[in-house]
Formats: structure tokens, C-alpha cells, sequence
């Protein structure tokens, strides 16, 4: 069986999927030119496209089978990207003055994606970067009383990519609702998935396996990783007890967290056997970062 590669162009693409792009003299002007006199009118759009959407998803099985969430809050991902589904269609063929300027705006060059990242220090947010605009249609998903669209100039919004697992793992904390904790019991994964965070509800997952930072990990041949696990202030707290131990029993945890040097040979390891070009190492750990949260939450129900 032929080992699959990855190479840096594809790593790289991906790890800039949903991270903000650079606002440049260009968007500015095509964003001035085609979105400025239409933003009232644009976020009417917006807003007939979120209420089918929420029309259409409100009452499905996804949503009435996840007791944790009552809908819209915590539905941020699902919302854009339905929003998005809805938009896309919209500009292929646009009925309205709006949707045609964003239409030409697109067509001659303008920056229109999904983005993803830190929004004001309080929250992950998914999001829509158009030109020179902050366009957020899930407004309202951490607070239902809030409007449900919102549209602001780029620079005002404080909207950031998340470029470190510190930020990473501070934001997880105060917008999640729980504990990170230094990856240093299942050191073969550390490179890849250097957090454990222990959720508001007790269950233990492994982070990060979101498509951003883990690319961006990636990309740099696990420097980012490295970084957080030889923080010393992240190296504080050990893991609980009951976690420790099923993670022990589960899946080879060690016995104590492993110490530098052992650390700092599997991450060269990592970058001499080229870990992150080889999709045939790099699925199985992610597969094994998953199971650890699913197996966890099995464990919280039982």
C-alpha cells in the first residue's frame, strides 16, 4: 500500500482556510466601490437568508437529539455554514440590488470566506470576512437576545486568527467553560494534540483537532506544539485523577507526565520521519483524539 503524502502547499492551504486574509489597498477600494452604499441593504439579505435557513433547521433531528443545546445557541458553525450554502446560491444568482454588487465585487477580485478565530478575547466565532467588512449572520448563539445579524467595519470588530495553542487553550477556558490541562501522558500525540481539556460537563477531550490550528501546527513542523508543552506555566496542574487513570487504562497513558528530554526526542523524531507529509501516521492520531472524547462521554453517561 502506497504511504500517503501531504506536502507543505496543501498543509499551508489549509491551515489559512478560515484564518482572516490580509485586508489590502485593493480590498479596500473594491470594498468602498461594491459593498459600501449597499450594507443596509446587504444585511436585509442576510437576514431573509438566516430565517430560511432557521426554518429549515430549527426542527431537524440534529438539533432536536442534542439536549446540551437549545437552538440557536452553540449552533455558530452550523448557522454560517448553512448561511453560507444559501449566500453562494444567492450570488450565482442575485435577485436583489445587493446580492448583485457582492456578486461583481466577488467577480473582480474581492475577498468574500468563512473565517474562524478569537473574537474580542471572549469567544470562538465563526464568521464572514467580505472586503474590508466583519459580517457575522449567528450573531446570536451565544446570546438568543442579541440581532441575529451584524455587520461592522473589519477594523472595529476584534475579530483575530488564533495563531497559538496559549490563546488557544485561555479561550477554551473562559468560553467553553472548563480546564486545560498539558498533554504530557500520551506523548505520541502531544506533537499533534498538545491540550486536554476537561469540559464543563467532566468529560475529557483532546485538542486540537479544529482544522485550523492543527494545520497551522502543521505548517510549522510542530513548533506551536512544542511551544505550549515547554510553557512552564501550562506544565502547573496535573491532570485529575479519574482522568489520569482512564486515559491509563484506555489508552496507554503514562504513569507520570513525560519529561523533557523524552519529549523533546519525539518531537524530533516527528520532524525527521517527516510526520506531518504522511496522512498514514496523521489520521490515526487524529482517530485517536476523537475516541478519547467519545469514550469519555460514554464514560459520563454510564
Amino acid at each position: 500500500m502506497a504511504v500517503q503524502e501531504l506536502t507543505l502547499e496543501q498543509i499551508a492551504t489549509r491551515a489559512d482556510e478560515e484564518t482572516p486574509a490580509e485586508i489590502n489597498f485593493r480590498q479596500n477600494k473594491l470594498s468602498k466601490t461594491y459593498l459600501a452604499p449597499h450594507i443596509e441593504g446587504l444585511k436585509a439579505d442576510l437576514q431573509q437568508l438566516r430565517t430560511a435557513f432557521d426554518n429549515s433547521y430549527k426542527n431537524s433531528a440534529e438539533v432536536r437529539n442534542n439536549p446540551r443545546r437549545t437552538y440557536p445557541k452553540g449552533y455558530c458553525l452550523e448557522i454560517t455554514k448553512g448561511v453560507r450554502d444559501l449566500l453562494q446560491n444567492q450570488i450565482h444568482n442575485p435577485t436583489t440590488p445587493a446580492m448583485k454588487a457582492l456578486r461583481d465585487f466577488c467577480a473582480n477580485g474581492g475577498i468574500a470566506k468563512r473565517v474562524w478565530g478569537n473574537l474580542r478575547n471572549n469567544y470562538f466565532q465563526n464568521a464572514f470576512q467580505i472586503g474590508n467588512l466583519y459580517v457575522d449572520v449567528a450573531n446570536d448563539t451565544v446570546n438568543p437576545a442579541k440581532p441575529q445579524i451584524e455587520i461592522l467595519p473589519w477594523a472595529k470588530s476584534g475579530f483575530y486568527g488564533i495563531r497559538d495553542y496559549n490563546m488557544y487553550g485561555k479561550l477554551a477556558e473562559k468560553y467553553w467553560g472548563g480546564q486545560v490541562y498539558a498533554n504530557r501522558y500520551l506523548p505520541e500525540l502531544a506533537v499533534m494534540f498538545p491540550i486536554l481539556f476537561v469540559n464543563r460537563y467532566g468529560e475529557l477531550e483532546m485538542h486540537a483537532n479544529y482544522q485550523t490550528i492543527l494545520y497551522r501546527n502543521m505548517e510549522q513542523n510542530f513548533k506551536l506544539s512544542e511551544m505550549y508543552l515547554f510553557n512552564r506555566k501550562n506544565n502547573l496542574a496535573p491532570l485529575p485523577e479519574h482522568h489520569h487513570a482512564f486515559l491509563q487504562n484506555a489508552f496507554g497513558a503514562l504513569a507520570a507526565p513525560v519529561g523533557d528530554d523524552a519529549l523533546r526526542a519525539i518531537f524530533a523524531n516527528a520532524r525527521q520521519s517527516n510526520l506531518r507529509f504522511d496522512i498514514s501516521r496523521c489520521q490515526p492520531l487524529l482517530d485517536t483524539a476523537l475516541e478519547i472524547g467519545k469514550k469519555s462521554k460514554e464514560q459520563a453517561v454510564e
